[in-house]
């Protein structure tokens, strides 16, 4: 192990190099968590903003597409921390590509970023969540999943698998300790969503909503810290959707 003491709890956040994932490292650190990061890049502002807390940080750049990647990520995770306690799974692959030019190849990248990584870190660090008694998984799914929409066959179809992988690990996981939740949050506004999606959808997503402005990462990170929370220890197998009332 790289550290002489052994954290109190490590969460393990994918694709917080910026956008939503490094708001939820900033206010998982501020509830206490030590936060390892999981994105194609390395998350250094993140993991800068997480010391600046007084918390520890592990970063690593990580094709979650690449199974062998991730399970080496998780590894390095245990060896460095000695444990995890919470998967945060908020990388998602989401371009928008029309249905007649999707490829095959293409859904499988979408297959493996938003469903493969989350069940392969499942796999990899619930066995100490297990053996502890206690643990946390929060798969950060997308409103879509209700309101689908032209070119988002792929992302839909598997932010939907993620639902269905969050009730079943929930159903393994329900008399060991370990809490499977997702979220849903609607279209939010971040680097990512402004670069592959047309300013056109914002405004009519925001005007299909009950609160009329566009959501921002910080809209979403009392429900990912409520849920990383031991007050909600009696919540598993649930979907809430975060999307200024666009499901209502």
């Amino acid at each position: 192990m790289v550290n002489s003491q052994q954290p109190e709890r490590v969460a393990v956040i994918t694709g917080a190099a910026g956008a939503l994932g490094s708001h939820f490292a900033r206010r998982l650190a501020a509830d206490g968590y030590h936060i390892a990061i999981a994105d194609v890049v390395q998350a250094e502002q993140t993991a800068a903003a997480v010391q600046a807390q007084g918390r520890q940080a592990y970063t690593e750049a990580v094709d979650l597409a690449d199974a062998d990647a991730v399970r080496r990520f998780a590894a390095n995770v245990l060896e460095h921390f000695g444990r995890c306690d919470l998967i945060v799974n908020n990388a998602a692959h989401m371009p928008l590509v029309p249905w007649s030019e999707l490829t095959l190849d293409e859904f499988r990248r979408f297959e493996a970023v938003n469903v493969e990584a989350p069940l392969l870190l499942a796999q990899a660090l619930t066995p100490g969540m297990v053996e502890r008694g206690w643990g946390r998984i929060v798969q950060i799914a997308s409103s879509t999943i209700g309101t689908p929409m032209p070119g988002f066959a792929a992302y839909v179809t598997t932010k939907m698998a993620g639902i269905g992988l969050t009730r079943a690990l929930a159903a393994e996981f329900g008399d060991l300790g370990i809490t499977v939740n997702a979220v849903c949050p609607g279209l939010t506004r971040t680097p990512s969503s402004e670069k592959h999606l047309p300013a056109a959808l914002f405004e009519a997503v925001r005007q299909s909503q009950l609160i009329k402005r566009t959501e921002e990462p910080q809209d979403l990170c009392g429900i990912v810290s409520f849920l990383a929370s031991r007050d909600a220890d009696f919540i598993t197998g649930q979907t809430f959707y975060v999307d200024g009332g666009i499901n209502f």
